[in-house]
């Protein structure tokens, strides 16, 4: 009788072995991606992550459809923001140029760095107000016929303190246009949290209110998500065209889906894209990051020329500004509401708006003199010399 046969284990692989065949199966798995991605970009049209980031109707009615979304891309956080470096450039009767950190600004490819010993800066937070729609007013027919010294209050700001400064070479001021047309206080709040310590603003000048008001069909908690995931999922359609299309794709195929099974039904009502209770909330969360980090802050209530019955957003306007007067009353900032600015003064305030929600060069030169009276006043910019400024 034979013996049993003993089972012999098979050698083990070291280490070492088991490692490098790991890392070919990942090196395979890379090289396919990156052919995939490759071929996308030889073979299938551009998709621009803008188109992709920004759903809602009321939205790429603002900033993404064919007419509105030359000075914007895609930004997986915000979901919209400026083009870099843009040079004088017209969009919507509106002449401007950005830097190389995406904001607005006189000077071309300038970018904001870390502040350097002996600088005073000032961060101005907000919508289309702060970024100066329309200041200054250009017709596209005839794009370099305008006037220089429209700016927006931000610009005005740095202008009059830098001249009224001009006998300390050593004391630098800047003054940061951090404002993008159709932003919200939810969107400026996580703009605020990611950017704060490499600006290190020694004054912050926040406003927002009316694309808070404004409806949407989804609200922005939802539309503009900004936890982790979201964000890197955003990254990935922004970074990857492969990706991109296969977002695309998914999303054409749930929409028809959505169509067939909503047929009949009613549709949704539209509401404020921001309620009164978060913008409330995130009013407070910027000041209160910005007082940690060592900064003053001035809240300006949202202008808005007149109660027109045809605009629903009004009644909202009203409501949210006298809310936010409010709470900012209570908590000891100052809160900068200029009567020529709001529908009290109408219609003996026509002359300071372009239109019905943004200041013309005139209403921003207003805006600027009061800011620089608060700011004289509080003593929010150290010993630096405070001008004076007539509207």
């Amino acid at each position: 009788m034979l013996p049993a046969p003993i089972d012999v284990p098979p050698p083990r692989l070291s280490r070492k072995r088991r490692l490098v065949y790991v890392a070919i199966l990942y090196l395979g798995f890379l090289l396919l991606l990156a052919a995939v991605e490759i071929g996308t970009r030889l073979t299938m049209p551009h998709i621009s992550s803008l188109s992709l980031f920004v759903v809602t109707m009321q939205q790429k009615a603002q900033v993404a459809d064919e007419k509105q979304s030359g000075i914007f891309e895609g930004d997986p956080l915000l979901l919209w923001r400026l083009k870099p470096n843009l040079d004088r450039a017209v969009w919507d009767f509106t002449v401007l140029s950005t830097n190389s950190k995406h904001l607005r600004s006189e000077h071309v490819g300038e970018t904001v760095g870390a502040k350097r010993p002996g600088t005073t800066r000032i961060v101005c937070l907000g919508d289309s107000v702060t970024f100066g729609f329309r200041v200054p007013v250009v017709w596209p027919d005839k794009p370099t016929e305008y006037d220089p010294a429209w700016l927006p209050f931000p610009m005005l700001l740095e202008k009059e303190l830098r001249a009224a400064n001009s006998a300390y070479p050593d004391r630098k001021i800047e003054v940061v246009t951090m404002a993008v047309p159709g932003y919200t206080s939810h969107q400026g709040l996580a703009w605020l949290r990611r950017d704060i310590d490499e600006l290190q603003p020694d004054l912050l000048i926040a406003s927002f209110g009316w694309n808070d008001a404004s409806f949407s069909d989804v609200p922005d908690r939802e539309a503009i998500k900004t936890n982790w995931y979201a964000v890197a999922v955003r990254w990935l359609i922004d970074h990857s065209q492969a990706f991109a299309h296969a977002t695309h794709w998914l999303r054409a195929k749930e929409a028809k889906a959505q169509q067939q099974n909503q047929t009949g039904q009613p549709i949704g009502r539209a509401a404020a894209r921001v309620s009164q209770q978060e913008y409330l909330n995130n009013m407070i969360a910027i000041q209160d990051l910005a007082r940690r980090r060592g900064a003053s802050v001035i809240v300006i209530a949202a202008p808005y020329r007149d109660n027109d019955p045809n605009a629903p957003e009004a009644d909202l306007m009203l409501q949210y500004r006298v809310a936010l007067g409010t709470t900012m009353r209570q908590r000891g900032v100052p809160f900068v509401e200029l009567r020529e600015l709001t529908p009290e003064a109408y219609p003996a305030n026509e002359g300071w708006f372009g239109e019905r929600i943004h200041p013309n060069h005139m209403g921003h030169r207003l805006m600027a003199s009061e800011l620089l009276k608060v700011i004289g006043s509080g003593r929010m910019v150290g010993d630096l010399k405070v001008p004076e400024l007539v509207p």
